[in-house]
């Protein structure tokens, strides 16, 4: 019975620890994302630039309010990108924590130089 109740804490732990990391994975790849998009964005008009934003939070499945989007392009091919979303923390379908990450990512353009 004891060795039971071991391998059942265990596995509630790692299945805790991973709930917990979950989150914040997720926003080290959208984080990723956007700057791939804002470096992309520095070479392409706007519109395009929007058109992959769309594909990759689509792709990454982010539920948030349009509103919550900000993609921004100025004169010096500069782009700017805010974007706040929620996520959460939940345990055998139990939330535990609700989180809320906005991620800024402002990317330059610069020329190459060969």
């Amino acid at each position: 019975m004891g060795k039971i109740t071991f391998y059942v804490v265990s596995i509630a732990i790692i299945l805790l620890i991973g709930s917990a990391i979950r989150p914040y994975w997720n926003k080290y790849w959208i984080t990723s994302d956007l700057e791939t998009v804002a470096l992309y964005g520095t070479k392409h008009d706007l519109e395009e630039t929007q058109k992959l934003l769309d594909e990759k939070i689509e792709d990454r499945g982010i539920d948030f309010d349009p509103e919550d989007l900000d993609l921004e392009k100025d004169e010096n091919q500069t782009v700017t990108i805010s974007l706040s979303y929620r996520d959460k923390i939940s345990l055998f379908g139990v939330v535990l924590k609700d989180l809320e990450f906005t991620v800024d990512v402002t990317e330059e353009y610069t020329k190459a130089v060969m």
